[in-house]
C-alpha cells in the first residue's frame, strides 16, 4: 500500500496538481479553511494545500504514508479507508482527493463518503481515471507495461456526477486531462495545450477532474441548482 510512489510520473502529477489548484479551485482561496485530503499517498498534493495555509487533515489507508506526511508537514492525520471515513458528517469545507477512488472496493461510495464529510456549501474535488480508457489499462497489463498491481476499480465521469448529485452536491465542472497517454513523451507540449485550454474534450481524456459544491438548505427544503 506504501511502496508506489516508484509508479508516479512527475509530468502526470504537475498535471493533476494544474488540473485541481488552477483550473477546478481557480479562485478560490484555501487559506484558513479546513481542508481534507482523501489518500494522501507521499504527499505532493498534500503541501501545495498547506502552502495555500489551510488547516490540512489528511487520510490514507497506507500508515507509514500517513506518518511521513504528517511529520513533513505538521498537519493533522489519520489511518483509514476512502470508503469508511471515521469522520462527524459536515466537518470540512474543502474535500479534495486525487487519484484515489479507483483503488478501493466501492469508489461511489467513497464519493458518497467525501460528500457527507463536506460541510454545506463547501466542496469536493476529485480526479480519477476515466473508465473510456481501461481497455488500455488491461491492454498494459497484459504486456506488463504497468506494474501497478492493486485494486483498480474505473468510473466514467458521469457516474461520479450522478453519485455527488445523490450526495446533495450541484456538480460545477468537469475537467480532463492526457488526450492520450503521457508517456509518449515528445507529445507533452501539445498534451499540456489541450489540458489547459480544451473543454469539449475533457469526457475523451484519460483522467477527469469533478467539483461539486454542498447544497444550501432553507426551511427543510433543498435549493436546487
Amino acid at each position: 500500500k506504501d511502496d508506489f510512489e516508484s509508479f508516479m510520473d512527475d509530468y502526470d502529477v504537475e498535471q493533476r496538481i494544474f488540473l485541481i489548484f488552477n483550473i477546478l479551485l481557480k479562485k478560490i482561496p484555501l487559506s484558513g479553511k479546513k481542508v481534507l485530503e482523501v489518500g494522501c499517498g507521499t504527499g505532493c498534493f498534500s503541501e501545495r494545500i498547506y502552502r495555500e495555509g489551510a488547516q490540512l487533515t489528511i487520510v490514507d489507508i497506507g500508515e507509514s504514508l500517513v506518518r511521513n506526511v504528517k511529520h513533513r508537514l505538521g498537519c493533522e492525520g489519520i489511518v483509514a479507508d476512502a470508503c469508511e471515513l471515521p469522520i462527524s458528517d459536515q466537518s470540512f469545507d474543502v474535500v479534495i482527493s486525487s487519484e484515489c477512488i479507483e483503488h478501493t472496493l466501492n469508489p461511489l461510495k467513497a464519493i458518497s463518503e467525501m460528500c457527507r464529510v463536506c460541510k454545506t456549501g463547501g466542496m469536493v474535488v476529485i480526479t480519477s481515471p476515466n473508465k473510456l480508457w481501461y481497455p488500455v489499462l488491461l491492454l498494459s497489463q497484459w504486456l506488463k507495461i504497468r506494474k501497478f498491481s492493486g485494486i483498480e476499480n474505473w468510473i466514467f465521469p458521469l457516474q461520479a456526477k450522478s453519485e455527488m448529485k445523490k450526495n446533495d452536491m450541484n456538480t460545477i465542472l468537469i475537467k480532463g486531462c492526457h488526450l492520450w497517454p503521457f508517456q509518449f513523451r515528445f507529445s507533452r507540449p501539445f498534451l499540456k495545450y489541450l489540458d489547459r485550454r480544451s473543454k469539449w474534450l475533457s469526457p475523451l481524456m484519460i483522467n477527469f477532474g469533478i467539483i461539486g459544491t454542498k447544497k444550501e438548505y432553507r426551511g427543510g427544503f433543498c435549493e436546487r441548482g
